[in-house]
């Protein structure tokens, strides 16, 4: 899921292992939520609590509002936070609008303070009706799939046309998912330009150039909590391939033999090698699933069409712990996600609420 409604908090936590195996009983099934009931709106509260390192952290609340089409599908997400990051990066008050044309879906984000369209988003769907391309401005998702289930998903990262991709790999059996697997390969594809740092006489300060190898390439690696290391090497060539990395976020500066500066690619931290996903076997998968929530504000649709109800995930690094309150219609109320980092000292709590409306 894009930047991933789970990554997200993977990137604020630390480090947290965990072996744990399953072999419940599915006992007391309960029914899916009635076909008749949609989500209408969610209310979710952000607490942090840092202790490693103390610092202060605000209070976050979120509200989500969907608007539906006569085919049943999501049209409009109306969305506001006083997240005073997202204040300062005018996606604060969001207006998010689903069109769907043969194959594809096309997102648009729209600030409603000033009516600027902030991000266009492209899906691709494929004939049985799920995601199969997802592109967003800075990266790229692809998907296979076992049946109904999440096979593979190649993460492309093109910020500045300098590529890196990574490759992760689903288990599962006939029903969920079992864990996420990231072998730490990541591929590099440099474009075939890059940029002339001055020129004379101004206002043409830059300009694009052909380049000219080999390439002088310097790949900075950054540890949370410790010192960027740098690895440099000469490449003769526009691919590369680079191994050993998990979770620390890599740069990658080059410049070819003229001078010329090639355009800084990365890849993000929270990757982790391998993550392990658990579920409640006695609660039957329903709208407001964690993994569903995730990917419904995201995509529209439901790209984890689990058979039950996701407990937990557990990675590395941290573990994040799902508990539902549901009524007597077979609905999620309530929802509490805490991510607990590998110290159980820094932790992320989200108190969800939900409504619906009848259709």
């Amino acid at each position: 899921m894009k930047r991933s409604f789970l990554l997200l908090l993977a990137v604020v936590m630390g480090a947290f292992l965990l072996t744990y195996t399953s072999c419940k009983k599915e006992i007391h099934p309960t029914n899916p939520t009635s076909e008749n009931y949609r989500l209408l709106s969610y209310t979710t509260i952000i607490s942090t609590n840092m202790v490693a390192p103390i610092m202060p952290v605000q209070l976050i609340t979120e509200n989500y509002r969907f608007e539906y089409d006569g085919n049943n599908r999501v049209s409009r997400i109306f969305f506001t936070s006083n997240d005073s990051n997202k204040v300062h990066a005018g996606r604060a008050m969001m207006r998010m609008d689903f069109t769907y044309v043969q194959d594809t879906i096309f997102k648009k984000h729209t600030d409603l303070s000033t009516n600027q369209v902030m991000e266009k988003d492209t899906f691709i769907l494929n004939i049985s009706g799920q995601i199969k391309d997802a592109y967003f401005p800075n990266e790229v998702h692809n998907f296979t799939y076992f049946g109904a289930l999440l096979a593979t998903e190649f993460v492309t990262y093109r910020d500045t046309n300098t590529t890196l991709t990574g490759k992760l790999t689903y288990s599962s059996d006939a029903a969920d998912m079992h864990y996420r697997f990231f072998d730490g390969n990541i591929a590099v594809k440099f474009p075939d330009s890059a940029v002339v740092p001055y020129i004379a006489p101004p206002p043409y300060k830059y300009r694009d150039t052909g380049v000219v190898l080999p390439l002088s390439v310097s790949y900075a690696v950054t540890t949370p909590g410790l010192v960027p290391t740098t690895t440099a090497k000469v490449l003769n060539g526009f691919a590369d391939q680079i191994s050993g990395f998990f979770e620390d976020k890599i740069t990658v500066n080059a410049v070819d033999f003229d001078g010329n500066i090639l355009r800084t690619g990365y890849w993000p931290a929270g990757y982790s090698a391998k993550q392990f996903y658990d579920f409640y076997d006695f609660w039957a998968n329903r709208p407001c699933d964690y993994l569903q929530l995730g990917s419904f504000t995201t995509y529209g649709v439901n790209i984890y069409p689990n058979k039950h109800m996701i407990a937990s995930i557990t990675s590395s690094y941290n573990k994040t712990s799902i508990s539902y309150t549901i009524d007597a219609d077979s609905k999620v109320t309530n929802e509490t996600v805490i991510t607990k980092d590998s110290t159980l000292k820094n932790t992320v709590t989200q108190n969800i609420k939900f409504q619906y409306e009848y259709h």
